[in-house]
């Protein structure tokens, strides 16, 4: 075989492998994407009947990026952001990794996809984050779900159930409820100024 016949050889089987490694990608995304659309779906539920129980709940889904407020009362208020994000990649994170996957294995079938949530209310960084794989599994670690495992497929009833979780601890980070405080913070740059334009005094979140 000559040179010419060799490489093409060579890089048809590039091609394929690149191929493959594409549309592994698209399939993660994809069940990232689906399992955003129920979460959002379900979180939406959540606000629907947390009105109903007298809360004032904002739930707005525009373009993949979902945000859900709570006010309990005119200066207690809380509020996350979910989206999801492009592209894939392996796990690190053990308490996100797929139970039949190693950290060694960089295979793009076993990369997952993520949808993340953040709330000003804790640090600038995600505060929830979903690892969602291609044969469906999902699990996720942070502040509103310390960490829980599931499938895209469950029934709507555990999906719910699960929504309902996040919703719960919004309303404990407005609140202050479910073991969540509010301290005061440093005041010594709090001068009068400042409290003369209206500025709350700095308090800090304590998070059980």
């Amino acid at each position: 075989m000559g040179f010419e016949e060799s490489a093409l050889s060579r890089l048809r089987r590039y091609r394929g492998e690149a191929d493959r490694s594409r549309e592994l990608a698209r399939e993660i995304e994809g069940v990232a994407r689906r399992l955003s659309e129920r979460l959002f779906g379900g979180l939406e539920h959540a606000a629907v009947l947390a009105r109903e129980a007298g809360f004032e709940v904002e739930a707005s889904n525009v373009g993949g990026f979902f945000a859900l407020g709570v006010t309990v009362a005119p200066g207690m208020e809380s509020r996350v952001e979910f989206g999801v994000l492009g592209g894939v990649a392996a796990e690190t994170d053990e308490d996100l990794m797929h139970e039949e996957l190693s950290r060694y294995s960089l295979d793009p079938s076993g990369y997952s996809g993520r949808v993340l949530g953040w709330s000003r209310a804790v640090d600038e960084g995600p505060c929830q984050t979903f690892a969602v794989y291609r044969d469906g599994v999902w699990k996720t670690k942070g502040l509103f779900v310390a960490k829980a495992r599931g499938r895209v497929d469950d029934p709507d009833d555990v999906l719910n159930g699960f929504c309902l979780r996040i919703l719960g601890r919004l309303i404990d980070l407005a609140a202050t409820t479910g073991g969540v405080g509010r301290r005061w913070g440093d005041i010594s740059g709090y001068g009068l100024a400042r409290y003369a334009d209206g500025e709350a005094a700095p308090t800090e979140l304590r998070l059980p």
